[in-house]
């Protein structure tokens, strides 16, 4: 089991359970995933709490996974990439109030998950990173569920740049609620769920399941359309000679040193 699940005081509990490769998932995570947020949406809890064992939260795609990756037909990928959509969906449809918590490493298609949250915290020390482009990749699948909550200008930056950032940009730019301390996390997050508790737990299912169709027009086709992205991405030649000097540990053929000034 790479997802753990638990139902209790009226909050369900979903847990990222891979530390030993810092939360990376595959295919059966996702299938994991996709099944407890559905099964979350279908109980009789207040509230999701995600959140991810060991040092990291999640560093995106595992690595036997992407090297797979390479051998995959286009149809193939567009097929996986589908279902990892699908998986935000899920997420994003959940009419729970969805609290976060990340720590460490957030990397590539974890900035999904991130962005799926209503709520998140992140300890001051959190790295994100769109690294796609670094691959010859395309952060296809995860970016309508990021721009519809992440300031715009700032995605535009971090994606094109697959630059790091640090949990204060991460917050300034709308994509986590609060950075701090591991004690100060723990503690907004109790305040949070407070909040929650306060609320009428129908009325915020409904206000919820509304949000999601004010911002339902948005998505429509973008599931085919991030899918063919991304499969096109992983067959081209940028895209298949970054995957292989990310394994091989080498300089990808593109990269330069900047020389020149402005």
């Amino acid at each position: 089991m790479f997802v753990k699940t638990d139902l209790k005081n009226e909050i369900f509990k979903i847990t990222l359970n891979r530390p030993e490769v810092r939360n990376a998932f595959h295919p059966q995570m996702i299938d994991e995933l996709t099944k407890a947020f559905q099964d979350a949406d279908a109980s009789p809890a207040r509230m999701v709490f995600l959140s991810g064992e060991g040092k990291s939260f999640c560093a995106g795609a595992d690595l036997d996974w992407m090297k797979s990756m390479k051998n995959y037909s286009l149809e193939e990928n567009k097929k996986d990439s589908e279902k990892l959509f699908s998986m935000f969906e899920a997420a994003k449809d959940c009419t729970l109030p969805i609290l976060g918590e990340v720590q460490g490493h957030v990397m590539g298609g974890a900035l999904g998950l991130v962005a799926i949250c209503d709520f998140v915290v992140a300890e001051s020390e959190t790295k994100f990173c769109f690294s796609e482009v670094k691959l010859g990749l395309v952060p296809a699948v995860i970016s309508p569920f990021v721009l519809r909550k992440m300031n715009a200008s700032f995605a535009r930056q971090a994606m094109l740049t697959g630059q790091v950032f640090a949990s204060k940009q991460a917050l300034q730019h709308g994509l986590i609620q609060f950075s701090g301390s591991l004690d100060e996390c723990k503690n907004i997050l109790s305040k949070v769920a407070q909040d929650f508790f306060n609320a009428a737990p129908q009325a915020v299912r409904e206000t919820k399941a509304l949000i999601n169709k004010v911002h339902q027009p948005f998505f429509n086709g973008l599931k085919e359309e991030t899918a063919r992205v991304i499969a096109e991405r992983r067959v081209s030649d940028e895209g298949q000679a970054g995957l292989s000097a990310f394994f091989s540990k080498q300089d990808v053929p593109w990269k330069k040193d900047f020389n020149g000034s402005f």
